[in-house]
């Protein structure tokens, strides 16, 4: 199976523009982070990419308008990273409903206890959207088995006990945890956080299905050099190419 690769950039006002520059650049799977006033795991790269998709007017509704516009544009699957207070005040089935029109993947919410999630779960399952499940490295063994075995779309790892964009500091116990969690489910484990560098990539790689960049991917967006973009962007592609 090819090891996936799943950049992060936030929503900003231009950020169709960008998302479909990482669909032609090696993306899988595109994460797409809705801006929020009070993140709870984000770095300082992407708080001020929040910040500035704040202050432009972006609300949840123009992500969901411009992926409808442009749904046809975009061949990989795409999912949204968002806080449960923004689906709360949508409300969980218009969200959904939403989510499901304009052929977003999954979701991502990095607020909601793994019990709550499968409450959630349950009161969505009629449309296609996946909630993807995150692991934290300080989940029990028991948690961990019960979130694996009912994860979908893939599971996402945390490969620290930090917020995003820490420098490859990545947890002792990431290889074998991710050995760990690969026994419980057959969809795709990714890891994510703090992963920078092609160097990053190839250590996790050999252990986990794929790898989320976030903070990394902000920067540069950040710093304007396409081509110095587009040619990171395929590095980590060629990376992750080496290993099946």
């Amino acid at each position: 199976m090819t090891k996936l690769f799943i950049p992060y950039l936030m929503g900003t006002k231009d950020f169709i523009e960008n998302v479909k520059l990482l669909d032609k650049h090696g993306a899988d799977i595109i994460e797409i982070g809705v801006p929020f006033s009070d993140p709870v795991a984000d770095g300082p790269a992407i708080m001020k990419a929040g910040n500035k998709a704040i202050e432009e007017g972006v609300t949840i509704d123009y992500i969901f308008d411009e992926l409808e516009k442009h749904k046809d544009e975009i061949k990989n699957k795409y999912v949204l990273m968002t806080y449960y207070n923004i689906i709360l005040s949508y409300g969980d089935e218009a969200f959904f409903q939403r989510c499901q029109n304009v052929n977003v993947y999954g979701v991502i919410i990095p607020d909601l206890p793994f019990e709550l999630t499968e409450q959630l779960k349950a009161k969505v399952s009629k449309f296609s959207v996946k909630i993807i499940s995150l692991i934290a490295m300080t989940a029990s063994p028991d948690r961990i088995k019960t979130i694996a075995k009912s994860a979908e779309g893939f599971v996402y790892t945390v490969t620290m006990n930090a917020t995003t964009g820490e420098n490859g500091t990545f947890h002792p116990e990431l290889k074998e945890k991710l050995h760990k969690i690969k026994e419980y489910t057959s969809i795709p484990v990714v890891a994510g956080f703090g992963i920078r560098t092609p160097e990053h990539v190839r250590s996790i790689a050999t252990v986990a299905d794929g790898i989320v960049i976030g903070s990394e991917i902000v920067r540069r967006i950040d710093k304007g050099n396409k081509i110095e973009f587009e040619t990171y962007l395929n590095e980590i592609r060629h990376t992750l190419d080496l290993y099946k």
